[in-house]
């Protein structure tokens, strides 16, 4: 997987959670986009498949508390991608 395609994917998952808006910045936090904590756990759900990539349920809810920007989210899925 390279960095470029995941950022992409998680660009167009969070945009189209903010009906649209893609004007976000990687390391703006989520919350203050205004995802709660069912967003983003509907939005790893959904990048996972995208990207044909799983984790296992330990690192999954690691992610969910840990998960603060799309930053975080690429780098989350570009890890399990290795495995």
């Amino acid at each position: 997987m390279k960095k470029a395609a995941v950022r992409a994917v998680v660009h167009r998952y969070i945009s189209r959670l903010l009906e649209g808006r893609d004007d976000f910045d990687d390391n703006v936090s989520l919350a203050q986009l205004g995802l709660d904590k069912e967003d983003i756990e509907e939005l790893i759900f959904h990048l996972e498949d995208e990207l044909g990539v799983t984790a296992l349920t330990a690192r999954e809810d690691r992610m969910l508390k840990t998960a603060r920007t799309a930053n975080d989210l690429s780098r989350f899925l570009l890890e399990i991608g290795r495995y």
